[in-house]
Order: C-alpha cells, then structure tokens, then sequence
C-alpha cells in the first residue's frame, strides 16, 4: 500500500480547513470489465424503470471505488483504509468480532479503547449486491487530525464476503446526504460542524489519474491550490426529497457541440455527483444516443485524439469533457495499456452519474449549508492545469 502523505491544513476566508489525502488505485482491464458487468447487474437490482419509478437502495460499489484514505478510530487510535463516499452516509468498519471479515484487514476492537461507549444499536446497510450488519458503537472518530468525541459509527460483524472481501480498504466513511444516513446516524460531516472542528458543512474533492499523487478531500471549505477558475454552482434538485442524493439538475447534453436531446424539458438530466462510480452512467435511451454519437473506442488507443468533445450544461454553464478524461486506459494482465470507454449505459436507473471521470476534470465541492454542488477546472497542485 502505497503512503497516505501528511494530512495538511490550508487557510481559506472562513479559518482553517483540513486536507485528508487520497490513494488512488485504477482498475486493471480485468477489473474494470467485472466493475461493468457488476454495475449493469447492481442497475437492475435498484428496481427502478425509466418511468419514474425510484431506486431505494445505496449507489455504492465498493469494489468500483478507487480513492480511499485514512480514518482513526479510538483512544490510543486504530487505523483504517476507508473510501470516503458521496453515494451513501455512514461510518463503518469492521468488527473485531466479525464473523467473516477479511483476514488481514484491519478491525476495530473495542478493548484497546479507553474512550469508547457501548450503543448497541443494531445495524444493518444494504448494498446491490450484498449487505453488512451489526452494531453502533461510540468512540474518538479522527479525520484529518479532528477528533469527534464519542462519534456514532458502525462496528460490522457480518460482511457479504463477495463484496468486501478481496478490496483495498476496510470500510466506509459516508459523505452523502444526512438523508440517506441509515438509522438517522449523524454524518461524519455533521459531527465535525456541530463539535466545531470544522466552521462549514463543506467538503471539495481533487481526484487525480493514473495512481498520481496529489488526490485529496478538503473538509471545511475548498483548496484554491486545486483549481484555476471560480466556483459555478447548481443547486440541489427537488428530486433529492425523495431519492437522498447529492443531485444536480442538467439542462442538455452535447456531442460535438450539437445538442442530443437527452434531457427532458421539466426534469432534465438528473445528475448524481458521485465519487464511488469510477464511471459516467446513464439511463438506457439517452444512453444509446450519446454512444452513438461519439462511436466506438479502439483498443489501441489509436483513434482517442479523434473523439468528439461531450458537454454537459448545469445550470446554465457548459462543461466540457474531452475523450482524454471520457476514455479510461488499464493495463492488462501483460502490464500493455488498453482503452475503454468510460460511459456506460445503466438501463434500470433513471438517473446519470456524474463519476470519477468528470471529478478528474472539475473539482468539485459539496456545499451541505447552501445546499449545492460547485464545479471548478482542475489543475495539479502547484503544477500546470488539467486540460
């Protein structure tokens, strides 16, 4: 495993904020075709059709996740490798007392803490395919060097072994919606504000690519170091009363600078800003127009430079995305680069996700107090724009 690097704090307008830095980890060629059909299957599973019906359960895929950093838990602190995630809203890791957690994974015992409290609230998170369960717990939650004192997290004893078993990290530390918090669990984001280790209900993420350094989460406010533009801010859609997702509303989508049609006049696109899809989805008949537009992908990568340019407009801005970002290049069992497309079509959603693929061009902050979600051009810290 690679080193997580030193957490850091940067000044901003409203005091201190704090970066917790990020590992990326790209999938393989083999991994990224399991990811699709997994996600295809996880798409059906969400019981939701192009007619307005909903999904009911959490986006997340924790095997699709890439990015994923620190959190301590307890007095003195236990460390754990988590995905911090805007597609569900809890705090958990392992057990240990789990049943059937991954050997080698790291596990929260509550006898080597001298600051933790009994809950024992039972707990139980669906995912598309597979669950944990177990019990709440109270303890020192540390993000970032800010301790939560008697923070609520999730202590899993039972994992579904195909999901969790074989992945990179060992839990999960929600950014999502306070809405979408199973048990009505205050958030990890929630608990900062209102212990005030933090000023603002904000959060920013930088995602680089290709295992670069430099990916990080900004919690209390946003990094001027990472991008190069002001903020354009789209608020949360009226969509996300009832379907608990950090929610933008687009207006149209582009190919080549020609619009498709795709978004519907009244709804639009329904747009989830997503950290935890390592993918841009989209909903089946939109889906099929914007692929057919931009055409097939060698897998040499010979015709990349040739693609044509996909524009989503938020709000009233156009955001560009160009096949550098849209095309996502693995390696393959040999170690020889292939690429694939990075859009797929999810036909049982009738939402899009706006994943890692556009966080690597925008970065990106979730604004809990206001409400919205903030675009902004990357750049590489101290270094040249991302384009």
């Amino acid at each position: 495993m690679k080193s997580i690097g030193r957490i850091s704090f940067v000044l901003g307008t409203a005091g201190a904020v704090v970066n917790v830095p990020l590992v990326h980890r790209p999938k393989t060629v083999s991994q990224f075709k399991a990811a699709w059909e997994r996600r295809a299957a996880r798409a059906a599973l969400l019981g939701a059709d192009e007619d307005g019906s909903l999904p009911q359960i959490p986006l997340t895929d924790t095997e699709d996740a890439e990015y994923y950093g620190e959190v301590q838990i307890g007095t003195p602190a236990q460390k754990f490798q988590v995905i911090y995630d805007t597609g569900s809203s809890n705090l958990w890791v392992p057990s240990a007392k789990c049943t059937n957690c991954k050997e080698k994974g790291a596990k929260y015992d509550l006898t080597k803490s001298s600051t933790y409290s009994q809950n024992g609230q039972t707990f139980a998170l669906q995912y598309g395919t597979g669950s944990c369960s177990g019990h709440l717990s109270n303890d020192a939650v540390t993000l970032a060097g800010l301790t939560i004192k008697n923070g609520t997290f999730a202590e899993v004893t039972t994992e579904a072994k195909d999901v969790f078993g074989q992945a990179p990290f060992d839990g999960i530390l929600g950014m999502g919606p306070a809405a979408a918090a199973i048990d009505k669990v205050p958030t990890p984001m929630h608990m900062l504000v209102e212990q005030k280790l933090v000023e603002k209900n904000v959060f920013a993420y930088y995602l680089s690519s290709d295992e670069k350094t430099g990916s990080m989460l900004t919690l209390g406010g946003t990094d001027d170091a990472m991008h190069t533009e002001d903020f354009h801010y789209a608020p949360v859609a009226w969509t996300a009363k009832v379907l608990p997702y950090w929610l933008v509303k687009g207006s149209d989508l582009k190919v080549a600078g020609a619009s498709t049609g795709a978004c519907g006049f009244l709804v639009g696109c329904q747009l989830v800003v997503d950290t935890g899809t390592s993918v841009i989805a989209a909903p089946g008949k939109a889906a099929d127009t914007l692929l057919s537009k931009i055409g097939n992908v060698s897998a040499d990568c010979s015709n990349v430079k040739s693609l044509p340019i996909v524009t989503f407009t938020i709000n009233g801005k156009d955001f560009d995305l160009d096949p550098d970002f849209y095309v996502l290049r693995q390696k393959d069992e040999h170690g020889h680069e292939e690429c694939g497309l990075g859009i797929q079509k999810l036909a049982g959603i009738p939402m899009w996700i706006l994943g890692d693929p556009f966080l690597r061009k925008y970065y990106t902050v979730w604004d809990g107090d206001q409400n919205r979600v903030g675009f902004a051009l990357a750049k590489q810290p101290a270094a040249e724009v991302v384009v």
